[in-house]
């Protein structure tokens, strides 16, 4: 049974916290989080290890994991890798969806994600992969907004969370060449910004959602 479906969960409950919320719905209105949100799910994946059976040592060094740990490595938003080969290795991949004009192509992408070639390595047909997608429902106020454009089919979080799960399986051509997706978690409310910096609350309430997404029809080894 893989770890990450716990993982999601445990990552889930850490941005819930306070701070960690805060800190979201900043960069959520100012930038595309997800390199943040990649090293912040390496370092806890890390410093939990023992939770997901990950603790075993290498050799007799102590400080020298069986499994490596990584962000960023092979081009993989986060890595996991047996150092025995024994095991498949893990991809974990982080999209951050916007309510904005831009919303199907990061689908897209993140279902391109779901088979893109891992380089140096010789083992793509066996990892396991997944993907944790951030989607963000934002209303500006009217004279914030700046170059912010709004996806006209979004008028509320809950209209861009159902496109999300319909677009993760539409075989239109516009998405050839990725393969079809799964809500291996269903969307979990991480924050909402009502008191964002430059967030209208008078307008259709904005808020983060965090879901884990796999290919359809794969099972977890």
């Amino acid at each position: 049974m893989s770890f990450v479906p716990a993982f999601f969960d445990h990552l889930s409950k850490h941005l819930q916290q306070d701070e960690r919320r805060q800190m979201l719905s900043s960069l959520a209105v100012s930038v595309a989080p997800e390199l943040w949100v990649s090293l912040e799910s390496a370092a806890l994946l890390d410093i939990s290890r023992a939770r997901f059976g990950l603790e075993e040592r290498l050799d007799t060094r102590s400080n020298v994991p069986r499994w490596l740990i990584a962000a960023e490595r092979y081009k993989v938003d986060l890595w996991v890798q047996d150092l025995r080969a024994e095991q498949h290795s893990v991809s974990i991949e982080f999209k951050v969806v916007h309510n904005n004009k831009d919303a199907y192509t990061k689908i897209r992408e993140a279902r391109r994600d779901m088979a893109k070639h891992i380089p140096r390595i010789d083992c793509n047909d066996s990892v396991e992969r997944w993907g944790i997608v951030m989607l963000v429902f934002s209303r500006f106020y009217d004279d914030q907004t700046g170059n912010y454009n709004y996806h006209r089919g979004f008028s509320t979080r809950e209209d861009m969370l159902q496109a999300f799960v319909t677009a993760l399986g539409d075989d239109d051509p516009w998405y050839k060449n990725a393969p079809r997706l799964e809500l291996a978690a269903s969307p979990v409310l991480l924050a909402e910004m009502a008191s964002a910096n430059f967030i209208d609350p008078s307008q259709a309430a904005s808020g983060i959602y965090f879901t884990l997404v796999r290919r359809l029809g794969s099972t977890s080894p």
